[in-house]
């Protein structure tokens, strides 16, 4: 069995080191900004589409033309025979040119950050492995097995979407023939491919990725290493499964009261500075009160950015810790993908 506690400390110890001996502000902001690229700390964003309410059925229509009623749309029906359609109920070419370049836009900025988040994910193991921040020559020198794994992404992506509407097609068929006892297996299926799929990904992210890193070798070899080790290691692969979950609920909570309280610490002052700038335009001439208000948020807003970047960057030694114990689980499983130098070859190395 592996030795859990010793990876944990290990893991412990060196992100204090690559942090905190030193600490180097400009240092924790680069990888805070490689973490975050690389998918090691990440923000969800919701929007909510809305539609008109104000509908009227197609045999509505049909039946005011035929008695001959005005339509809402503006085409008149007199004694049954219809004015021409109004361009704006019959011509949609304009919508769907639109609707087409938002849609190309979305997917090609989607594809762009897969890409960058890909070649970011070496970078973040590079950085962590050589104690550094730097993100030119790792991003240049990691772009054969970057590639490779955004284009691994790319397909893992549309087998996952593929797999999700295959479930749904088969949810709205057992609806449809109200044959609802099949939704019992069908949920139970679901729950073990997500399981699968997520155990899967554990093993892309914490071994295969380190694996590609080490050996410079594709994504479908560096799983098929990967898959070896845990077929050989699968007790050891569960315990750190369970091990990592716990972590992260520690972390997580741990990360929340932190950005809490820092948010707080934060804001105290921003809100004096804003009532204090505030109170200061109601002793401006009205003409520059409009003015005063753009140069102040022209200021303020880069100020808050910044801010609300270093509470973000508060997760790093979270990402740091979770990425050099992968490094040292696989270093435990295969000497030969030891990552991480030891504190001998660290105090070698300083003299």
């Amino acid at each position: 069995m592996v030795d859990f506690g010793a990876i944990i400390g290990d893991s412990a110890d060196w992100t204090k080191k690559v942090l905190f001996q030193p600490f180097n502000f400009k240092k924790w902001l680069i990888l805070a900004f490689i973490a975050i690229m690389a998918g090691s700390m990440s923000n969800g964003c919701n929007f909510n589409s809305g539609g008109d309410n104000h509908y009227e059925s197609q045999q509505q229509q049909q039946q005011k033309q035929g008695e001959g009623v005005p339509l809402e749309d503006g085409s008149g029906c007199g004694g049954g025979t219809c004015a021409a359609p109004s361009a704006a109920g019959q011509d949609l070419t304009a919508f769907w040119v639109i609707f087409g370049s938002v849609m190309l836009f979305i997917v090609a900025l989607l594809l762009l950050f897969m890409w960058l988040g890909s070649r970011f994910a070496f970078v973040f193991i590079e950085d962590i492995v050589k104690n550094d921040a730097s993100i030119r020559k790792p991003f240049a020198d990691n772009a054969d097995i970057g590639n490779s794994y955004f284009k691994f992404n790319i397909a893992f992506m549309l087998a996952f979407l593929i797999t999700i509407m295959l479930f749904v097609v088969l949810g709205i068929l057992i609806y449809t023939q109200a044959v609802y006892l099949a939704f019992i297996p069908l949920v139970v299926v679901f729950c073990l491919v997500a399981a699968a799929v997520g155990l899967f990904s554990v093993m892309i992210v914490d071994l295969v990725l380190p694996i590609m890193y080490k050996d410079r070798i594709r994504t479908l070899a560096g799983i098929g290493k990967a898959w070896a080790l845990v077929k050989a290691n699968k007790g050891n692969f569960v315990v750190y499964i369970l091990i990592k979950i716990g972590l992260g609920i520690g972390a997580g909570i741990a990360y929340m009261i932190a950005a809490i309280g820092a948010a707080i610490v934060i804001m105290i002052p921003i809100v004096l500075i804003v009532v204090a700038l505030y109170f200061l335009s109601k002793g401006l001439p009205a003409t520059a009160v409009l003015p005063y208000w753009i140069i102040t948020g022209a200021i303020l807003t880069p100020i808050c950015v910044f801010l609300f970047y270093c509470l973000m960057s508060l997760n790093l030694p979270f990402a740091v810790f979770f990425r050099s114990i992968s490094m040292k689980f696989l270093e435990k499983l295969d000497p030969q993908y030891a990552l991480i130098p030891s504190e001998k070859q660290v105090a070698a190395q300083q003299q």
